[in-house]
């Protein structure tokens, strides 16, 4: 990485870190900002970079956000309706999976995703296996069926599976 790369990811690790910890910390004087700042500093100085050369589109996250939403108030639903019924159907299983999404962010979200979806729980993650706990048949469909990560995929492109630009 550059150095002027490097100094920026810092820059705007540290304000982003200095702006949580004054919103957060509820002290609002000069010696708990400065030590905010410090420490955001060294936390930002210090965390190892991603190699990770996929394409961002905030445009598709955004699209991500709300659908991923849905999905969270549906299993949800699925998930309270299945605990309150006087049938308990519940059939924890494991399941792995190839993650059909490439590189360390798309890996990350994808994890994250899933986890939040009510009913599974990401318990490993690499590039060639996800390891995913479902707590009933529909989840593990879900899961199966591939539907979060190939919105993730949409999200985060390989350079070399971009479409060109006209």
């Amino acid at each position: 990485m550059h150095v002027r790369q490097y100094a920026q990811r810092v820059v705007l690790t540290a304000l982003i870190l200095a702006a949580a910890w004054y919103v957060l910390s509820g002290r609002f004087d000069l010696l708990h900002f400065g030590t905010g700042v410090v420490v955001a500093l060294a936390i930002a100085a210090n965390l190892p970079g991603i190699d990770d050369r996929t394409h961002f589109r905030p445009l598709r996250f955004l699209l991500y956000c709300p659908w991923l939403a849905v999905q969270v108030v549906k299993s949800n639903l699925r998930v309270a309706r299945g605990v309150l019924s006087a049938r308990l159907d519940i059939a924890p299983t494991f399941i792995s999976r190839r993650p059909d999404v490439i590189g360390d962010r798309a890996l990350t979200l994808l994890g994250a995703s899933t986890t939040l979806t009510p009913g599974t729980l990401t318990v490993d993650v690499s590039q060639h296996e996800v390891f995913i706990h479902a707590l009933d048949t529909k989840s593990a469909r879900d899961i199966e069926e591939g539907a979060i990560a190939s919105q993730v995929a949409r999200v985060f492109v390989a350079p070399e599976l971009e479409e060109p630009r006209s």
